[in-house]
C-alpha cells in the first residue's frame, strides 16, 4: 500500500487522478492534497476521501479549510516540507501547472519519493535538473501525458538502435486549417473549443497555438533521450492515435485508445501491471485521419522547441512568458495573434543562464518586464 500526495488536486488532471485512485484502494491511500486557491474543490475532495493533509498556496484561505475540514491544513511551502519529511507518504503526483514546482519535484526525488509528473511546464523548464537527479538515483519516470505514455509503451521490448523516430500526434487545436486573416478577431471562447479533449483553459489555448505540442517535443527528448531531429509531429484530429514509432525497416507501431486521460494515469500508477478498467473503449466505427504538420504555421511551437534545444533557463523563460500571454489573451487585453509576436520578443531579449531553481524568481521578473514593455508598444 502506497500513500500518495497530489499537488494540484482540484485541476483537470488532479480530479481525474483522484477518480482513478477510487478504484485502486488496494494499492493507494490518498494522504494529502493541495491547490492554489480552490477551497471549494479541496473541501469536496476531503469529504469524499478524508486525506490527512491539505495544503494551499493562497495563505489567506487557510482558515476556510480549517473551518470546513478536519485535515491538517498548512500553507503550501510550510506543509510540503513536512510532506517531504513524512516517511509514510512515499508517492507524490504533480498535477499542477506552471514552473513553480521545479524545486519541489527535485526535492521530492532527493527525499526518495516516487514521483509522477503531469506538470509539463515544470518538467520541460527544469528537465535537465530533474533528469540528472533521477539518473543519479537510478529511477525510472513513468510519463503521464497521453503521447509520452504511448511512446513509453511502444518502446517497451524494442531495441533502441532499431527505432528510426518517434512521432507525436497533435489535434491541431481549435483553428486547424485556418489562415492568419481568419485568426485576427479570435476571441477566448473560440480558442477554448478543443476538438476532442476536455482540459483546463491554459492548456486548451496552448493546444490552439501548438505551444503545448512544442513542450511535448521537449518532453519526449528528455523522457526518452532521443535527439530532436528524431522526433516528428503529425496532425491527427480525432486524438485516438496517441503516438507512433517508426522502425529502421519502415514498420510503424501506434498506440490507440479512446481519448481519456485516465488511461495513461492508471497505466502509470499501476505499472508494470495492466489492470482492468471500466473506461470507454475505442469503437471501430469512425474514420481516423492523419495530416502532415507544417511547423511554419505555428510560430509558438517553433519558439519553445528552439528554446528547448538551447536549454539553460530559456525554456523556463519562454514557458513563463506563455503563461502570462495566455492570461492576457483570456482577459482580452491582447489578441490571439499577439501571443506568438510577444513570445518571440521575449525569446530574442531574455538572457540565457545556467539552470538552477534558485534563479526562477529572477528570470520571472525579467520576463514580466519585457512583456510589460512590449505590450505597451502593441496596444
Amino acid at each position: 500500500m502506497r500513500n500518495i500526495f497530489i499537488v494540484g488536486a482540484t485541476g483537470s488532471i488532479g480530479t481525474q487522478t483522484i477518480d482513478v485512485l477510487k478504484n485502486l484502494k488496494d494499492r493507494y491511500r490518498l494522504s494529502g492534497i493541495s491547490a492554489r486557491g480552490n477551497t471549494e474543490g479541496l473541501v469536496k475532495i476531503w469529504k469524499e476521501c478524508k486525506p490527512e493533509y491539505i495544503l494551499i498556496r493562497d495563505k489567506e484561505k487557510i482558515d476556510i479549510l480549517k473551518e470546513n475540514t478536519e485535515a491538517k491544513t498548512l500553507s503550501f511551502e510550510e506543509g510540503f516540507e513536512e510532506i517531504l519529511s513524512n516517511k509514510e507518504i512515499d508517492t507524490i503526483f504533480f498535477s499542477s501547472s506552471g514552473i513553480d514546482d521545479i524545486k519541489w519535484i527535485i526535492l521530492s526525488i532527493k527525499h526518495g519519493k516516487r514521483v509522477f509528473i503531469a506538470n509539463k511546464e515544470s518538467f520541460v523548464a527544469g528537465g535537465e535538473l530533474i533528469v540528472e537527479e533521477l539518473e543519479g538515483r537510478g529511477e525510472t519516470l513513468i510519463p503521464i501525458d497521453s503521447e509520452h505514455s504511448a511512446i513509453f509503451q511502444l518502446l517497451e521490448n524494442k531495441k533502441r538502435k532499431e527505432v528510426e523516430k518517434i512521432i507525436l500526434t497533435a489535434s491541431g487545436g481549435a483553428f486547424f486549417g485556418k489562415n492568419q486573416d481568419e485568426l485576427i478577431n479570435v476571441k477566448p471562447e473560440d480558442a477554448l473549443k478543443h476538438p476532442t479533449w476536455k482540459m483546463g483553459k491554459k492548456i486548451t489555448i496552448d493546444s490552439s497555438t501548438l505551444f503545448n505540442k512544442g513542450m511535448e517535443v521537449i518532453e519526449a527528448h528528455l523522457f526518452f533521450n532521443f535527439p530532436f531531429e528524431k522526433i516528428d509531429v503529425v496532425i491527427h484530429r480525432e486524438s485516438i492515435i496517441h503516438s507512433l514509432i517508426e522502425m529502421v525497416d519502415g514498420h510503424i507501431f501506434a498506440l490507440v485508445s479512446h481519448p481519456d486521460m485516465r488511461y495513461p494515469i492508471k497505466y502509470a500508477l499501476t505499472y508494470p501491471d495492466r489492470v482492468r478498467n471500466d473506461f470507454e473503449r475505442f469503437k471501430f466505427n469512425k474514420n481516423l485521419s492523419l495530416y502532415p504538420f507544417n511547423k511554419k504555421n505555428y510560430p509558438c511551437f517553433e519558439i519553445i522547441v528552439e528554446a528547448g534545444k538551447k536549454g539553460g533557463t530559456l525554456p523556463s523563460s519562454i514557458i513563463y512568458a506563455d503563461e502570462i500571454l495566455v492570461n492576457l489573451f483570456l482577459e482580452e487585453k491582447i489578441g490571439f495573434l499577439d501571443i506568438p509576436k510577444l513570445l518571440e520578443k521575449v525569446y530574442n531579449n531574455v538572457k540565457k543562464r545556467e539552470l538552477s531553481f534558485d534563479i526562477i524568481e529572477e528570470l520571472k521578473m525579467e520576463v514580466r518586464d519585457i512583456i510589460e514593455r512590449e505590450v505597451k508598444h502593441c496596444t
